[in-house]
């Protein structure tokens, strides 16, 4: 690790922020896009070394989480990521988790979109690393890179109709207010 070059460091800076409440899709939408040229083991190496520069007592750059959700395929067996044990939630994931494989996230026309302000912890958090051991072993990388639509509409008659399915009621308007927001953005 000595040896790291710190090219990709601003970007997985922007995207690592554990800071929820403040979340933009397009921080991890180029974190992804710079990452998976690399290929899988290369674009792994580059997030270890930009954590090893981290003291992840103070931060624990859990916004890395979400990049590797998106940088790697949902594998079909079982169906969604593994779960991100950053603590509670006001909204837990649904009973079917493949109805949300991306949970916190939901992707749609390359938009990784946030469904929650943050976390409520009672304990010590996974650290990122334990999922940076997931998918160096059992990830496949995605195939290509991210390239959101500029439909806000479209975007949202979907969302709408992936919340239903997942949770059996339409969005709150404040859960379409915070896609609202993080589609504007972007845009």
């Amino acid at each position: 690790m000595a040896s790291c070059k710190r090219e990709f460091d601003g970007v997985l800076c922007a995207a690592a922020s554990g800071d929820f409440a403040r979340y933009h899709p397009q921080r991890v939408i180029e974190a992804v896009n710079a990452l998976l040229p690399l290929g899988k083991n290369r674009a792994l190496e580059v997030i270890d070394c930009y954590l090893a520069g981290q003291d992840l007592t103070v931060d624990p750059n859990e916004g890395l989480f979400l990049v590797l959700r998106v940088l790697f395929e949902v594998p079909l067996d079982p169906g969604y990521q593994p779960r991100m044990r950053l603590g509670g939630t006001s909204l837990q994931a649904p009973l079917a988790l493949r109805s949300l494989p991306h949970f916190p996230l939901v992707l749609i026309d390359d938009w990784p979109l946030m469904l929650v302000s943050g976390f409520t912890l009672g304990g010590d958090a996974e650290p990122v690393t334990e999922h940076l051991r997931y998918f160096r072993s059992d990830g496949t990388l995605r195939a290509k890179r991210l390239s959101p639509s500029h439909s806000e509409r479209g975007v949202l008659d979907e969302f709408k109709m992936i919340y239903h399915r997942a949770y059996g009621t339409p969005p709150t308007n404040q859960m379409l207010a915070l896609i609202e927001a993080q589609l504007a953005s972007g845009l």
